[in-house]
């Protein structure tokens, strides 16, 4: 959804929003990434409450989301559902920071959570997708105690057990197993 932002005063604008799977597939610029962070699909719908003020020359967005997603586990490759709850808080700067600003310089806890704008609209749609990345744990896991996939046979060791030998690790290494030290 975009939102002219010349029309947001002080006062808040409230927005509510009832996204459906099929929402999250639609955005083929996000496609890469979608690969790359494994997420399927939403289950069910995702609920999003935006509000927009306006602060000086900048803005406020506060929000909440939630709902859940369909991802893929990193070590067993089954889909799982993850639920959403998310709390959000983003100032939209209106200008780009100055050239010095640009070197590596540390950010303050309250810089944590700006963006910068340059037209006169935002798409909600792409705030709203950004902080579901960021809702995401650093590593996508079904479960604390996920076994994952055997390196050698791929089987998934939740769900039975491995037929391989003990041999385990980089074939270039198995030679190091049959030396004998005194």
């Amino acid at each position: 959804m975009i939102i002219d932002l010349q029309s947001i005063s002080r006062s808040p604008r409230h927005f509510n929003f009832e996204y459906q799977s099929d929402w999250w597939r639609k955005n083929e610029g996000a496609v890469q990434v979608q690969n790359l962070v494994q997420v399927q699909d939403l289950e069910g719908p995702l609920i999003a409450k935006i509000s927009v003020s306006r602060e000086g020359k900048n803005y406020l967005v506060i929000g909440r989301l939630t709902g859940k997603l369909r991802l893929v586990c990193d070590r067993c490759l089954e889909t799982y559902t993850f639920s959403v709850n998310r709390d959000f808080r983003l100032s939209l700067w209106r200008s780009v920071p100055p050239e010095s600003a640009r070197d590596e310089t540390e950010l303050k806890k309250d810089e944590l959570a700006v963006g910068f704008i340059a037209a006169e609209k935002i798409d909600l749609d792409d705030i709203i997708r950004e902080q579901i990345y960021l809702s995401l744990p650093m590593k996508l896991l079904c479960k604390n105690g996920c076994a994952g996939l055997c390196a050698r046979c791929g089987a998934n060791q939740n769900m039975e057990t491995c037929k391989c030998s003990g041999n385990s690790g980089h074939p270039a290494f198995l030679k190091l197993k049959e030396l004998k030290t005194e």
